[in-house]
């Protein structure tokens, strides 16, 4: 079962990346424990994209090539705290947009903020994450921005797991989910670079559309 999520044009790129850096870990016979108590084959850090200058230009480029063709008409950026801040202000700076970032629930103390930063009711906005997996704590993000009757334009992250899941959330809250990469693009790649075998491609791929 192919993910059907909209992926950018510069999935392999960005996927030798994840991959070169370690960003993006595939291991069948050592599975890794997710913080749900998952046993995963895929483990995902994308923090360590912004310490590699090659990979982090990569990375933004893709983002803002992504915005420039589907979503011109943006006003302002949201970084969903914390994976997709640093991404986020790199991003409006490169477009030249206001930034904005959003919690996954309002701060329980203070204002109580949610969404931080300027912005005005109405204006058009897309969100950056670093990762999709279930699509719950960004939908949560959405919300929060919705709540301020900010108009989400779309999501884009980093890396999806394409989780159906996620994918059915994103539909049914009429979401307009891209990414950067997913995982049938990783499992190729690292097929192609020989970093896994065609049974741990198999295999990989079978956990993802379990889920």
């Amino acid at each position: 079962m192919e993910n059907t999520s909209k992926i950018s044009a510069s999935a392999s790129v960005v996927a030798k990346h994840l991959l070169r850096l370690g960003s993006v870990q595939l291991s069948v016979d050592q599975p890794f424990t997710w913080a749900s108590g998952i046993k995963s084959p895929i483990y995902c850090d994308n923090r360590k994209i912004n310490s590699d200058v090659e990979a982090r230009n990569t990375v933004v480029n893709a983002f803002v090539e992504l915005i420039k063709s589907e979503f011109a008409d943006a006003e302002v950026i949201a970084g969903v705290a914390t994976g997709g801040i640093s991404f986020g202000a790199l991003i409006a700076d490169r477009l030249n947009l206001p930034f904005i970032y959003v919690r996954q629930a309002p701060k329980d103390h203070g204002l109580m903020k949610q969404v931080e930063g300027g912005f005005e009711a109405g204006q058009k906005t897309v969100v950056i994450e670093d990762l999709i997996s279930t699509g719950s704590s960004s939908m949560k993000a959405v919300h929060g921005l919705r709540d301020e009757n900010i108009k989400v334009l779309g999501l884009i992250s980093i890396m999806t797991y394409g989780f159906q899941k996620a994918t059915k959330l994103f539909d049914e809250e009429k979401v307009d989910q891209w990414s950067l990469c997913n995982l049938d693009t990783m499992v190729d790649v690292a097929l192609a670079e020989g970093k896994i075998s065609a049974e741990d491609k198999a295999a990989i791929l079978k956990f993802r559309d379990a889920q």
